[in-house]
């Protein structure tokens, strides 16, 4: 592989300069906060749990979805200065924004967007719906539920957000081993599950995606997040070994047929039977230790 990876694309980086408010509607504590270009956005912190990696995560699912044409709201950098954490009045907020110091990862905020459904979104074409689909169904991305959309509209038009939890980037980068099959489980909740899809128009285009295109994403990436990875000693390294696994990724195809045959065949716990199969636990745990909400 000749390319050098020097991480000469220097990305625009937005300065936080007022807080608004946390979004307190999942675990990573999102924050609405003023940029210095006059914009409000959403912003994700790397000092929250594994934030680094879930916001390199973030980027390149992003990057990646835009060049499949998927419609995700594009991340940007924000760069969160030391005096910044003094604007919020929660205790927590403030720890997590001094944790933050540095560039962190945020998209647009748009006002007046409502979270999906099928009622609002009557007018999605299908087609749209199966790409949308099987670039999570490629990226292992279980964080898309009926219950837990994480889709937008705003003014008719349908963005995706949140891939932080894509499983086949995120183990590119940790190595952490996962069993497939629970996965697609999950993967079969999605809203836009179909049994009859067919992959063949993604997966040319996942194959049109260039190398180079791959080497920018991870270019992208700030150097102070990439020195935070164990993939290797140096910077260099980590960003070469990152790019070499996502450009393997591209070679997919079989792998996603593979895995919609699966999904025909895998059974999956209807809302009533979850429901029932929690209130056993429940009561098999209150047998056992005595214990009565």
């Amino acid at each position: 592989m000749s390319m050098q990876l020097n991480n000469v694309n220097k990305l625009p980086v937005i300065r936080a300069l007022q807080f608004y408010k946390e979004i307190r509607l999942g675990s990573s504590l999102p924050l609405l906060v003023g940029g210095d270009d006059g914009n409000m956005y959403v912003v994700k912190l790397n000092g929250t749990g594994d934030g680094v990696i879930s916001n390199i995560v973030e980027w390149v699912a992003s990057k990646m979805g835009e060049l499949l044409q998927i419609p995700i709201l594009q991340p940007v950098f924000i760069s969160i200065d030391a005096g910044f954490a003094a604007q919020a009045f929660d205790q927590e907020t403030r720890e997590l924004l001094e944790k933050s110091i540095g560039i962190n990862l945020e998209t647009p905020y748009l006002p007046d967007a409502v979270i999906y459904s099928e009622r609002n979104a009557a007018g999605i074409d299908e087609f749209l719906k199966q790409q949308i689909f099987l670039f999570d169904l490629f990226l292992l991305n279980v964080d898309r539920t009926d219950m837990n959309p994480n889709m937008i509209v705003h003014h008719g038009k349908l963005w995706c957000l949140d891939y932080s939890s894509a499983v086949e980037i995120r183990t590119s980068i940790n190595g952490a081993p996962y069993r497939e099959h629970v996965l697609l489980k999950c993967l079969k909740r999605h809203p836009f599950y179909r049994a009859n899809l067919a992959a063949y128009h993604f997966v040319n285009r996942l194959k049109e995606i260039s190398d180079y295109a791959i080497h920018e994403i991870v270019d992208g990436i700030p150097a102070e997040w990439i020195g935070k990875l164990k993939m290797a000693k140096h910077e260099t390294e980590a960003r070469r070994a990152l790019m070499e696994k996502l450009i393997d990724k591209k070679k997919f195809g079989v792998i996603l047929g593979k895995r919609l045959d699966l999904l025909k065949v895998l059974k999956v716990e209807t809302a009533e039977e979850t429901r029932l199969r929690t209130l056993e636990n429940k009561k098999a745990f209150e047998q056992k230790y005595g214990w009565h909400q």
